[in-house]
C-alpha cells in the first residue's frame, strides 16, 4: 500500500493540473492572435508607406544643392526683355545698310542721276525723255526712302512681328542663351563666337558667328546696366564696340576721327 501511495504522489501526477493550465493558456493567446492580426496590416503598411515618403523626400533633398548650384550657376548678368516692333526692324535694316552694305544709297542716287540727265538733255522725243526722267526719279527717290520700303515689307511679311513673339536674351558668366516665347532657339557657347559689336544712340548690335545678328535695345534690359553690358562683352569676347552715328555731323566727325587714326599709323610705321 505504501508503494501504490508513493506512486500516486509521483512528480509526474503532480504535473498534470499545470499542463492543464498551460493549456487553457495557449487558448486564450490563440483566441487574442486573431485581434492582433486584424491590426498587423494596417501597421505594416502605414510603416511601409512612411518607408516610401523618407525614401522619396531623400532624393529630392539631395537634389536641392544640386539644383541650388546650377541656378546659381546660371544667374544671368544681363537680361534683355523684348519684342520684334517696328523700331527693331527699322534698327536692323539701317544697321545693315549702313555696316553691311555701306554706299549703296549714295551710289543709287548717283545712277538716278545720270539716267535722269539724258533724258532732259539728249533726247528730244518727248517719249523718252519722260521715260528716262521717270526711271531717273524713281531710282533717286529709292536711295532716299528704300529702309522705309524695306520696313514695310517686313511688318507685312515677318511672322514674329505680327504675332507679338516675346524675345529673352540672357547673358551669363561664360554664356549666352537666346529664347523666344521661353523656348530656347539660340544660344552662345563662349564669347570668344562673337565676331562683331556695335552700338549707336539707342541700340546694341551683336553679331555672333555663324548665326543672325542680334539686336538689343538699351532702354529693354531687366536685368544688369546697359551702361556697362559695352564692358562686359569686350571683357568676354576682347572686341570693342565700334560706333554708328545716326546724324550726319556725327559722321563727318568719326570719319575726321578715322582719318587722323589711321595718319598716325601710317607716321609710326
Amino acid at each position: 500500500m505504501a508503494k501504490n501511495k508513493a506512486r500516486r504522489n509521483r512528480p509526474q501526477d503532480q504535473a498534470k493540473p499545470k499542463n492543464a493550465s498551460a493549456a487553457e493558456a495557449r487558448d486564450l493567446k490563440e483566441q487574442e492572435i486573431p485581434s492582433a492580426g486584424a491590426d498587423g496590416p494596417q501597421k505594416n503598411a502605414a510603416e511601409m508607406a512612411a518607408g516610401s515618403q523618407n525614401a522619396a523626400e531623400k532624393p529630392a533633398e539631395a537634389a536641392k544643392p544640386a539644383q541650388e548650384k546650377k541656378s546659381a550657376k546660371k544667374k544671368a548678368l544681363y537680361r534683355v526683355v523684348t519684342k520684334k516692333d517696328a523700331g527693331i526692324i527699322k534698327a536692323y535694316i539701317t544697321f545693315t545698310y549702313r555696316v553691311l552694305h555701306p554706299g549703296v544709297s549714295a551710289r543709287l542716287f548717283i545712277y538716278g542721276l545720270l539716267i535722269l540727265l539724258p533724258g532732259v538733255f539728249f533726247f528730244k522725243d518727248p517719249f523718252w525723255r519722260i521715260f528716262f526722267s521717270v526711271i531717273g526719279i524713281a531710282v533717286m527717290l529709292l536711295a532716299f526712302f528704300r529702309q522705309y520700303i524695306s520696313l514695310g515689307i517686313t511688318k507685312k511679311n515677318d511672322p514674329d512681328y505680327k504675332s507679338g513673339s516675346e524675345f529673352t536674351y540672357d547673358f551669363y558668366e561664360s554664356s549666352a542663351a537666346f529664347f523666344k516665347n521661353g523656348e530656347r532657339f539660340s544660344q552662345l557657347d563662349k564669347y570668344k563666337d562673337i565676331t562683331n559689336f556695335y552700338y549707336d544712340d539707342g541700340y546694341y548690335y551683336l553679331a555672333i558667328k555663324g548665326r543672325d545678328l542680334f539686336v538689343i535695345p538699351k532702354d529693354r534690359f531687366t536685368v544688369g546696366d546697359p551702361a556697362e553690358f559695352e564692358d562686359f562683352i569686350y571683357k568676354k569676347s576682347k572686341h570693342s564696340c565700334r560706333w554708328i552715328p545716326d546724324k550726319f555731323a556725327d559722321k563727318v566727325r568719326k570719319r575726321r576721327a578715322e582719318r587722323s587714326i589711321a595718319a598716325e599709323r601710317m607716321s609710326k610705321r
